[in-house]
């Protein structure tokens, strides 16, 4: 039903008009308006159009002048730990992984108390703002979730989220998870009496998944609920089943990760004797197409024809694999999967993983990186980079009816950037300038849910400096309380 007043001949007024715009609207026949307009109202987009014809059938209460600047749907974030920035940079850059799990992460777990757990949300989803992302996808790992429900929302960033450590065979580094307490938690978290900060059986995995669902409640809600399991070998069959069996139920996302390494890979392959994991996923009947896997860096020709057949998503974070040397820039499969028809979408792992939550980054270096492996400079293009971003993104985290791309009836999650940049001189092309050149660096204005988070770079609700210096404080008392200390940079042997 058109709900505008042209049948009067008065503009409808409206929250938002944002005008002089270079829409790139990500939608189904991927439009772009060269001279573009966008009504919003009720935090969602009411019309999409040329400026002209926005113009006359609408009246904004706020008028935004994007001038000439290109405009995006909010990009999605499918796979970070939002609590790890507490320790960014603490870690030596030579330190293998197997003593980063179980001498930095094991530690923190046992150590990091629920405020912050808060500030180091709160720290991620400023940088993901400033950097055009507008929804996050938790990967189950802040201890306590209700904290990153109020981080998310105080920043204003949307975010989907769910328990913590979901596991019942916990191994390695995991197994440092199961002690009672933390070192410096308050009163009423050293008074949890029967539970350990993770699971230990079965029976108290399966009481605790799934908590964070009554969060679905309200269809309006900026921070909802989704399954979440660790994987990696941490939980058994009978207890994934159950996480499918209640995110089916719950119509929502079940998120879990996946071949990683060689390692926990070729892990999987042994317990499920001899065959490809994503095989027997799928003979099991665990894929699905509500189904997301972080990482998936190792997979086996078996492995692609399960996904393509059966349709979960994969979310790439291309920058954790060159971190840590992993090869999935070289062996993984996500651009051959990407152009037969798989949904990829995309993700920054962590602080220390990858060490920023920039998806601008990240879908470069997927682009790149499928290029060179493949040697074939059209194997992926900007657009490709973008779509991941955006509409892949938001079918990854089930909420693809909400978001993902600007068109009339989603949520107005959007992006504005700035011509004065340098980067984005000459404006010969506004994607490849973007996504090759400016990148993050010309974000200038970010709108969640038909309310301003970002404006001229600059938080509107929050005393960012205030903020920051409170984060620093707090973080560097954690990494002392955790026994680390800060390494100075030291130049390799032979280095003049």
């Amino acid at each position: 039903m058109n709900t505008d007043n042209r049948s009067t001949g008065r503009p409808r007024q409206v929250a938002m008009v944002i005008r002089n715009a270079y829409v790139i609207t990500m939608d189904g026949a991927d439009r772009i308006i060269e001279d573009g307009a966008i009504a919003i109202d009720g935090g969602r987009i009411v019309a999409v159009d040329t400026d002209e014809a926005i113009e006359a059938r609408f009246a904004g209460d706020r008028v935004i002048d994007a001038k000439r600047a290109p405009v995006h749907p909010g990009f999605v974030e499918c796979h970070m730990h939002a609590s790890f920035q507490s320790f960014r940079g603490a870690m030596p850059d030579q330190l293998a992984e197997v003593d980063a799990f179980n001498s930095f992460e094991s530690v923190f777990f046992n150590t990091v108390n629920d405020e912050e757990e808060y500030l180091a949300v709160v720290l991620a989803s400023m940088e993901m703002i400033r950097n055009g992302t507008t929804c996050f996808l938790e990967a189950g790992t802040v201890l306590e979730p209700s904290a990153a429900a109020r981080a998310a929302e105080r920043v204003g960033i949307r975010a989907v989220i769910g328990d913590a450590f979901i596991w019942d065979q916990p191994q390695g580094m995991s197994q440092g998870m199961l002690e009672t307490g933390c070192a410096g938690c308050d009163a009423a978290a050293k008074a949890r009496p029967t539970l350990s900060r993770a699971p230990r059986t079965y029976d108290e995995a399966v009481s605790r998944m799934g908590g964070e669902l009554h969060r679905n409640d309200d269809p309006d809600a900026l921070v909802t609920g989704h399954v979440v399991i660790l994987g990696l070998g941490t939980a058994s069959e009978r207890l994934m089943m159950v996480a499918k069996e209640k995110a089916d139920a719950a119509g929502v996302v079940l998120n879990l990760h996946q071949s990683y390494s060689p390692a926990d890979t070729e892990a999987d392959r042994q317990r499920y004797g001899g065959v490809d994991p994503l095989v027997h996923l799928k003979e099991i009947g665990f894929l699905d197409r509500n189904v997301v896997f972080g990482h998936a860096n190792h997979l086996t020709d078996a492995e692609c024809e399960a996904i393509l057949e059966t349709g979960p998503s994969l979310a790439w974070a291309p920058a954790a694999s060159m971190m840590w040397g992993h090869g999935g820039s070289i062996h993984g499969r996500h651009a051959e999967l990407w152009r037969r028809g798989a949904n990829i979408a995309l993700g920054s792992d962590s602080a220390n993983w990858s060490n920023d939550f920039d998806i601008w980054r990240q879908a470069s270096l997927a682009v790149l990186s499928a290029r060179d492996s493949h040697g074939d400079r059209g194997y992926l293009i900007a657009e490709d980079g973008l779509a991941m971003a955006t509409r892949a993104g938001a079918h990854a985290c089930g909420m693809e009816d909400r978001i993902g791309s600007i068109e009339v009836g989603k949520r107005a999650d959007i992006v504005i950037h700035t011509l004065d940049r340098p980067e984005m001189i000459p404006t010969t092309n506004m994607i490849r300038n973007l996504f090759y050149s400016s990148r993050s660096k010309s974000v200038h204005t970010v709108i969640v849910d038909g309310r301003v988070v970002l404006e001229d770079g600059r938080f509107v609700d929050l005393d960012e400096p205030e903020i920051l210096a409170e984060i620093n404080e707090a973080s560097l008392a954690l990494i002392g309380r955790m026994g680390k200390t800060i390494e100075p940079n030291r130049l390799p042997r032979g280095t003049r």
